[in-house]
């Protein structure tokens, strides 16, 4: 059975924290309110995701971080991050690197409707930007 009383002032005070959302719960003979942060589960998510990528990532420095790093600048199209590389040619790994972080969402095309334009360009996305803080943070 769930019973949730409010008053005026009750209800009042909980709108003041819209990202908090409150239960309350009749096991048996006692009850339980609970008070939960919504996007906490969430947060709890990413960051393990970034950790267990960071352990991996902290065993060498790779192409993957090095593009990171790159894009924490500006955005760049493949041609500017394989020079900024010191690669002559866009290289099949470069490539492969660039699907890699697009579908971790570390990084995200500027058009987005258009992946294969000439002038497509990369920047990184916020889960980026928290990567490459951790990376920074545990070296």
């Amino acid at each position: 059975m769930l019973f949730v009383f409010y008053s005026k002032d009750n209800l009042a005070e909980l709108q003041k924290y819209p990202e908090i959302v409150l239960e309350w719960k009749e096991p048996g003979l006692a009850f339980r309110v609970i008070f939960i942060k919504k996007d906490y589960k969430m947060q709890q998510e990413l960051q393990q995701e970034l950790q267990q990528e960071l352990q991996q990532e902290l065993q060498q420095e790779s192409l993957y971080s090095k593009v990171l790093r790159l894009l924490s600048d500006k955005s760049l199209s493949r041609k500017e991050i394989s020079t900024s590389l010191g690669q002559k040619d866009i290289s099949g790994h470069l490539n492969e690197v660039i699907k890699k972080l697009i579908n971790d969402k570390l990084i995200e095309r500027t058009i987005k409707d258009k992946p294969t334009s000439s002038k497509q360009k990369y920047l990184i996305t916020k889960r980026g930007i928290a990567f490459v803080k951790h990376i920074d943070q545990s070296n």
